[in-house]
């Protein structure tokens, strides 16, 4: 069985109910998940907006196939979370926007994945304080094959600060 740790995030609509449908819609189409983070609220990353995220993240554990099925695939996957984005009105145009809802692959086991539209894990999850809270929560020991640290550690670099000086996250019921 293959580790798939994937990033939810909404900040449109009811922002709960929207995660909690994705999460479901997952567990259907994808795995069984085995975890799931905290939901955090956080400001918007990469464009303004008044509209908070809801954030949280999620372990699933997906069934690899001997005939190399395309659904068990990293590409495959990718392509049913957009299928799942679609369905709650989501397009992509290549600039941040408000969304019902964003899913996004964060890690795939210990893979290492470059290809269009694809990589593996997520290239900016180190820079992004809501992806690390969550990862802090479920795997604080899980090492990024690319960069070789820890999420500990990763969240410990954040910003170059003592973990001290790290904003804590802002749980929300």
């Amino acid at each position: 069985m293959q580790e798939l740790i994937i990033g939810l995030g909404s900040n449109l609509g009811d922002r709960r109910k929207n995660i909690e449908t994705a999460i479901a819609l997952i567990g259907e189409r994808i795995g069984l998940v085995t975890a799931e983070s905290t939901f955090v609220e956080t400001e918007p990353w990469g464009f303004e907006s008044e509209n908070k995220f809801l954030n949280c993240a999620i372990i699933v554990g997906v069934e690899s196939c001997s005939s190399g099925s395309y659904s068990s695939s990293a590409a495959g996957i990718i392509g049913i979370l957009q299928s799942i984005e679609y369905g709650f009105g989501r397009v992509r145009t290549g600039v941040y926007t408000d969304r019902a809802i964003d899913l996004d692959i964060l890690f795939y086991g210990d893979e290492i994945i470059n290809e269009p539209g694809l990589i593996v894990p997520h290239p900016k999850l180190h820079e992004r304080d809501f992806i690390l809270i969550s990862l802090m929560e479920l795997c604080p020991e899980k090492v990024h094959p690319v960069i070789g640290k820890s999420i500990r550690e990763l969240w410990g670099d954040q910003k170059y600060l003592p973990q001290s000086q790290v904003p804590p996250p802002t749980p929300s019921l």
